[in-house]
């Protein structure tokens, strides 16, 4: 159900009109897209997870500015990631005056948020801070994010300004950190 890269409310608009309308499924469409987001999150802590991991662990020991940290949720399943490398904070110091937080919204196999880190430098182009990935849009996840960014970059040196979207949970996260 997760292999194909269909998307799950496509999947079940596809079983509604092959069983006679959304009536006839047998679950409605919220229940649907969740137990496919189960199933993908079981599937990114088998071996994918692992996988990505065991990648930034090797990273981390070839190049000492490599920076990374995973959350895990109470069931030990992989949960949120953070990673910047060397040149990433070599930029924030430089450009921190304006950072651009945002995120797009479970486009990737997984069922992911991808949260990027984003400055402008000297020459007018766009320069990567740090990017995530989130398994959800909640306060606890961002203020998580918040918190790894700043480690990363030296508790010290705090961004200057931050623009983002009007996600209450983001603006709620930015003030608790």
């Amino acid at each position: 159900m997760t292999d194909g890269h269909v998307p799950s409310s496509l999947q079940f608009r596809v079983a509604a009109a092959a069983g006679g309308g959304d009536e006839f499924v047998g679950h409605t469409k919220r229940d649907h897209i969740s137990y496919v987001n189960r199933l993908r999150m079981k599937k990114i802590e088998g071996g994918d997870a692992a996988t990505l991991i065991n990648v930034l662990t090797s990273r981390q020991a070839e190049e000492p500015g490599f920076f990374f940290r995973v959350q895990f949720n109470e069931e030990g399943r992989f949960s949120n990631i953070f990673w910047r490398d060397a040149m990433m904070r070599e930029d924030y110091l430089l450009y921190r005056d304006v950072i651009i937080f945002d995120t797009t919204y479970r486009t990737n196999r997984y069922n992911l948020i991808c949260g990027a880190f984003v400055g402008i430098n000297n020459h007018w182009s766009n320069v990567m801070f740090g990017c995530a990935f989130l398994s959800n849009e909640n306060q606890e996840s961002f203020e998580w994010l918040f918190k790894v960014f700043n480690e990363s970059m030296g508790d010290e040196i705090l961004p200057i300004s931050i623009f983002t979207d009007q996600d209450q949970a983001i603006a709620n996260a930015i003030k608790e950190v």
